[in-house]
């Protein structure tokens, strides 16, 4: 394996322009640590997150960084304590990895774990030719599923569970509203919430994805370019709201997926894209008896889950641009400009 090896570096926080190509110290196998494997990165997606990471509102992010979270690959070396994975195993990453020793590990909350540590933020992330992983934040990767289907299956599918089923409940004829519902996790959450039942009523501020929300298997689209829909949502469901709204977008929409729900409604949050807080009444919360959830990451039962739904064909992986990782600068430009429906993919 060669001493050096091409990644991008983030060295301070700004515009697309800050992530620059260059070649770095590669991971050395002989110094993994008991529980390490060290993976070939193949393809990595690119998610929002990132963008809010580059300009800095991430205060867990240490500088220089190697960003990306959605990563699959080729197991090359493992530590002499890796009992599930070794070299040559296809594999992929969930987003944040878990310690398993902690009292919310041992409860099952893997995702809220104590001594966490989130690809591109305290540790390096896939925007490299090689990446290291504790073996817990991996999960195998079936034959048959494309890399670059496969790097955004946490970050996306998992997600979706987490936030629909694990978070969310959603069930059998539930009526769920997804705001942001062109992004990653919003296509991907459409498809989830359908395989239990439920009736989707997906939220976009472009008519020109209308078409594509519907085709991913929404059962109503609201276009709303001022981002004002909640009384749409109460007359597609005859007055009464919606029993969940899925809040991917966050603070531009938090006041209308609120007034958006019927009585005992719950909002699940799991994306915040402009990082900022929000305001709303209590007593809408307390006269409906309304519940507010977080929704964060996804664990690797998911991710496993995810990659069955993928091979069983129950759920799509919407991969809707690759691109070689030396343009990241410019995929990190077309998704902040909504320019793309699902994932952009990067090639390693």
């Amino acid at each position: 394996m060669d001493k050096t090896m091409r990644a991008v570096v983030l060295k301070e926080f700004g515009g697309p322009e800050k992530l620059v190509m260059t070649e770095v110290p590669a991971p050395d196998p002989s110094r993994l640590r008991e529980r390490e494997v060290l993976t070939r990165v193949r393809a990595v997606g690119v998610c929002y997150h990132d963008i809010i990471n580059r300009r800095g509102s991430l205060p867990r992010t240490k500088l220089p960084s190697i960003m990306g979270h959605e990563i699959a690959g080729e197991v090359v070396a493992v530590g002499r304590e890796v009992e599930g994975f070794r070299p040559g195993d296809r594999v992929a990453t969930i987003q944040r990895v878990h310690c398993g020793r902690c009292d919310l590990c041992r409860r099952g909350r893997t995702t809220l774990c104590k001594e966490g540590v989130f690809f591109g933020e305290e540790i390096p992330g896939g925007y490299a030719e090689y990446v290291v992983s504790e073996e817990q934040g991996l999960a195998r990767v079936p034959n048959g599923i494309p890399w670059e289907e496969a790097s955004i299956c946490a970050c996306t599918i998992g997600t979706a569970i987490h936030v629909a089923r694990t978070r969310g409940g959603v069930q059998l004829d539930d009526s769920v509203l997804i705001t942001g519902a062109s992004g990653g996790v919003g296509l991907h959450a459409i498809q989830v919430c359908r395989l239990v039942g439920a009736r989707v009523i997906a939220v976009t501020s472009s008519p020109n994805k209308a078409a594509r929300l519907k085709e991913a298997g929404a059962d109503e689209v609201i276009v709303a370019p001022d981002l004002k829909f909640a009384d749409a949502a109460r007359k597609l469901t005859g007055g009464r709201g919606v029993d969940v709204a899925l809040e991917i977008t966050g603070a531009l929409t938090f006041d209308q997926a609120m007034r958006s729900l019927a009585p005992a409604g719950r909002l699940i949050v799991v994306g915040n894209l402009e990082t900022r807080p929000v305001s709303f009444l209590p007593g809408l919360v307390i006269l409906k008896e309304l519940e507010i959830r977080g929704s964060f990451a996804t664990t690797t039962a998911e991710l496993t889950e995810s990659f069955r739904l993928v091979a069983e064909k129950k759920v799509k992986p919407v991969v809707s641009k690759v691109m070689p990782l030396a343009e990241v600068a410019k995929a990190h430009q077309i998704l902040y400009d909504r320019g793309v429906t699902g994932r952009i993919v990067l090639q390693v």
